[in-house]
């Protein structure tokens, strides 16, 4: 095209079909964006302000020399890590991984393993063994003690049973 000539490329917008799913046993929800006839330099992906995730993408059409665009702002929940979303475009499919933080209700939850399953005493990710007592969830499982205060408190509750056990069975 010389330079100071009209264009005649005349502009399309398109709605993509977009699909959310959550893949199984992990805390990762994919976006799926059908791109038929795209290619992955005409696309763009982003995070704006660590909340939004914007996709866009303009694809000269073959046919008829119209350009097909789009652009999709999306509001990304407060659970995910916008550091670690990933893009990757194949088969005409855009897909956006993005990792779900975990729940506070999902990090006292020990992880099932199949090395460690049935097993109490195998390491946990901290490296401390698991128990039967730490899958116990009740609201006094919120308190935060220290692991003085808290074998303070076991050994005093022990003494109080042991006292209670001994008077009772005394009594007679």
């Amino acid at each position: 095209m010389e330079k100071g000539e009209a264009s005649n490329v005349s502009y399309e917008e398109f709605e993509p079909f977009c699909k959310w799913k959550k893949l199984d046993d992990s805390d990762v929800h994919v976006l799926e964006v059908h791109l038929p006839e795209f290619k992955k330099e005409e696309l763009r992906v982003r995070i704006k302000n660590n909340s939004i995730l914007a996709i866009s993408g303009e694809h000269l059409t073959a046919n008829d020399g119209k350009k097909m665009q789009f652009n999709r702002e999306i509001k990304l929940p407060k659970d995910i890590y916008p550091d670690q979303i990933r893009a990757k475009f194949g088969g005409s499919v855009l897909s956006i991984t993005m990792p779900k933080k975990p729940s506070s209700a999902e990090i006292g939850k020990p992880k099932a393993d199949a090395a460690s399953e049935g097993n109490d005493t195998a390491p946990n990710d901290d490296g401390e063994p698991k128990n039967l007592i730490s899958r116990l969830t009740s609201p006094l499982s919120r308190l935060k003690f220290s692991k003085k205060k808290a074998t303070a408190l076991a050994a005093a509750v022990l003494i109080l049973a042991f006292g209670a056990y001994y008077l009772v069975k005394n009594r007679d």
